[in-house]
């Protein structure tokens, strides 16, 4: 991770959330695939006995946990790219509405970086979530989110449901390539079928190579009114969600980007947002918090994200979080979980271990 990766500075949350009707249709599909939907619906934090809104915000850290224990339940490591390939993204979120009712896919790419806090509202390097650059291999269409917690499932349904619109209207050349970071799960084949293009893994960035035919591909599956006003319905829900933040969240996005530095200081992180450090002090006491508790929280909460996904040695981890070294990481995790990692981790996988489709442990 370089030093140089800010986040957007219109992204004003820490506190990664996701469009309940992304996580309802995982829920909905998984069920169809004989999956328990009050055990999936209390993973993910959501009410079992009223229709939930699917505008309705929930934490990003419960969509994965809905998702693995999905496939954990079906016993099938590619259900998210299933759930992607047979339901269009206009389904399950108004940001889908507004993407299929632009003229063309590069419209459509506008709109996703415009509204896409709708659907996850999460940490991005740079300012847009989505870029286009031409290349000597190619023309790359690049997803700058920043993937902590480690998410590749949103990986793999952001370019399964990108390309899908074009895709399934014809033998339109949208994709030759794609280039993802994490490791391969057990879902080269599906993936490939899905997107029509070879996988790279272990990549150093999440991104398609696309061809111009499908950036100026035709969409307009709404009428033209529609668009306007499924966009002035998005305003609407991007001021709420906007007006849904805190200062402390505001500085958590700040700290970020910066932790596997290990120099994140409250005077840094003033600095950046141009007040003096007694001032940032006082508006985080007055909102029942601390610097310190902040960096602690964050530093803990995805240690035990890259725990529970097994790929990440001790070292790396103390590392991207900003230890001075192992020993450091390990004392203050057990002194917050109350078990050293190593035992966390084992503990985690073993639960997480998969059993016979449609039967939980």
């Amino acid at each position: 991770m370089s030093q140089n990766k800010t986040l957007s500075p219109t992204s004003r949350h820490f506190r990664q959330s996701v469009a309940a009707g992304i996580v309802m249709g995982l829920v909905d599909h998984a069920v169809s695939r004989g999956a328990d939907r009050n055990l999936l619906l209390v993973s993910a934090g959501l009410p079992t006995d009223h229709v939930i809104d699917p505008n309705r915000r929930v934490p990003l850290e419960f969509h994965i946990r809905v998702t693995r224990e999905a496939k954990r339940l079906c016993n099938d490591p590619a259900l998210a790219i299933e759930h992607a390939t047979a339901h269009g993204f206009d389904s399950l979120s108004i940001v889908g509405l507004i993407a299929y009712a632009s003229p063309t896919i590069r419209d459509a790419i506008d709109q996703l970086n415009r509204f896409g806090r709708l659907v996850t509202d999460i940490s991005v390097i740079g300012k847009d979530r989505f870029t286009l650059s031409d290349e000597s291999d190619g023309t790359w269409l690049t997803d700058n989110r920043l993937d902590q917690p480690p998410f590749p499932e949103c990986t793999e349904t952001t370019f399964i449901w990108l390309i899908r619109a074009a895709r399934e209207r014809g033998s339109l050349p949208y994709c030759s390539l794609a280039e993802v970071t994490h490791a391969d799960p057990g879902t080269r084949s599906a993936f490939e079928k899905a997107l029509g293009a070879p996988i790279r893994f272990g990549a150093r960035r999440n991104a398609i190579c696309v061809s111009k035919a499908w950036l100026d591909y035709p969409i307009n599956e709404y009428p033209t009114y529609a668009f306007s006003v499924f966009c002035a319905h998005a305003d609407l829900l991007l001021k709420e969600l906007d007006a849904e933040g805190s200062f402390a969240t505001q500085i958590e996005r700040l700290i970020l980007p910066m932790l596997h530095t290990g120099t994140v200081t409250a005077g840094s992180v003033a600095r950046q947002m141009d007040m003096s450090g007694q001032r940032l002090y006082r508006a985080l006491r007055a909102e029942g918090t601390s610097f310190e508790h902040l960096l602690a929280r964050l530093r803990h909460r995805f240690a035990k994200g890259y725990l529970a996904e097994g790929r990440t040695s001790l070292k790396e981890i103390a590392y991207l979080l900003g230890y001075s070294d192992v020993s450091a990481f390990a004392r203050a995790f057990k002194q917050r979980e109350g078990v050293p990692p190593g035992v966390f981790a084992r503990t985690r996988r073993a639960q997480e271990r998969p059993t016979t489709a449609g039967s939980p442990e």
